[in-house]
This record gives C-alpha cells, structure tokens and sequence, in this order.
C-alpha cells in the first residue's frame, strides 16, 4: 500500500507504488489521501486543501474520526463506512496544528473467540497559510 503525504506543493507518493493509500481518493495540488500507514506520523497541507482519510479494515472495526485539538478541519460530506473501510474528508480551513484519531477493534463473528484489544490511529496535521 502506497504512503501518500502532502506538502506545500500537494501530495506525493513516498512509497512509489501504484495502488492509492485512499480508495477512490486521487491526490494532487488540493487533495491530500491519508491512510492507516500514516498513523502516528505529521502530514502537511496548506490552508484550503481537501484532506481525505481512508482507514482500511483488516478485520478491524473503526471508530468515528475524532479531531483532537483546535478544530482547522471542516468536516467535508459524511463519514462513510463501506466494505470495512472508514472514509471521511475534511477542508484545512485555519492554519494551526491539529490531530484526527480513531480506534479500531477487533471485527468478530457472534459465538467465537475475539481477540481484546484496542489499536489507537492517530495523525497530526499541520496546516500552513495559504500564500
């Protein structure tokens, strides 16, 4: 699965792959894609870009994104989940630092063993001003 960051210049794809890190997400000057791989690192945009988050199931189910700190995201459309992928995009409206995070559990049958745990997702966003 391809890391897709972006930056002052929009999103770039550090890994090389082909296969986007956001299904259905296409990165360029205004959209930034982030994915699971990204958790735990900084991604940076520029005011008025899109960010779209893309958390992939694999056996887990995730929590609603939670944006932890100011609030310089707008919410953009509704938070989807479809076919064990959470998916939700925002607009980086202030510039600032701020973090979104989710929690994913373990997706298991009724009447079998499931494994306990809990595995915390978290990316922090820096947001410039637009020039």
């Amino acid at each position: 699965m391809a890391c897709l960051l972006g930056g002052l210049l929009g999103a770039r794809d550090l890994a090389g792959g082909a296969e986007p890190a956001v299904p259905g997400c296409h990165p360029g000057p205004h959209v930034v894609c982030i994915g699971r791989t990204d958790g735990g690192h900084s991604v940076h945009v520029v005011q008025g870009q899109t960010v779209t988050v893309g958390l992939a199931g694999s056996g887990l189910r995730w929590s609603d994104l939670d944006q932890v700190g100011p609030h310089l995201l707008h919410p953009h459309g509704a938070t989807k989940e479809r076919g064990g992928t959470l998916t939700a995009s925002y607009v980086a409206t202030k510039a600032g630092q701020t973090a979104l995070r989710a929690s994913g559990a373990p997706n298991c049958p009724a009447g079998q063993a499931c494994p306990q745990f809990i595995l915390l997702w978290q990316v922090r966003i820096v947001i410039a001003p637009r020039k």
